[in-house]
């Protein structure tokens, strides 16, 4: 597994854009009142959330914290975003799961009026977690992947 360590942050951005595509097209979708659509466009972001959240416990069990390098006013809004996004997605752990099973209990009512509340979060810590990405192994990279790679051995 630790051949696949390096290319685990690329993997959950990967998942993270998967993410936000799905649920437009999801949204998309329930607005045309396409229910089959919406409903496997939501199972797939379910699905891929999932896999995001395994493969983002594999890295950090094998990597730990990853240190932000970018300095001045930019620590502020990387810190602040990360912030919001990791209580986000607090709340999205519970809410997609009830979001769900409502749906699954047919209660389109009670699903409808969770999935307004969300969607935007689940959107938002999705998209947030994109930009970390970027910011964290493109932009201010603390150590290239490849010294990651030495450290693990």
């Amino acid at each position: 597994m630790k051949d696949l360590v390096p290319i685990f942050p690329h993997l959950l951005a990967f998942f993270n854009i998967s993410t936000v595509v799905l649920l437009i097209l999801g949204a998309m979708a329930i607005k045309r009142e396409d229910v089959i659509k919406h409903k496997r466009f939501m199972l797939g972001a379910v699905g891929v959330a999932v896999l995001f959240l395994i493969v983002y416990t594999l890295y950090h069990l094998e990597v730990g914290n990853v240190a932000f390098a970018g300095e001045g006013k930019i620590r502020w809004f990387y810190f602040g975003l990360l912030i919001a996004h990791v209580i986000g997605a607090v709340f999205i752990l519970v809410m997609v799961p009830k979001t769900l099973f409502r749906a699954m209990k047919t209660n389109f009512i009670a699903h409808k009026a969770l999935a307004k509340k969300t969607l935007p979060l689940w959107l938002f810590v999705s998209a947030s977690g994109f930009m970390v990405y970027i910011m964290a192994f493109h932009i201010w990279p603390s150590k290239p992947l490849s010294q990651i790679v030495k450290l693990l051995g």
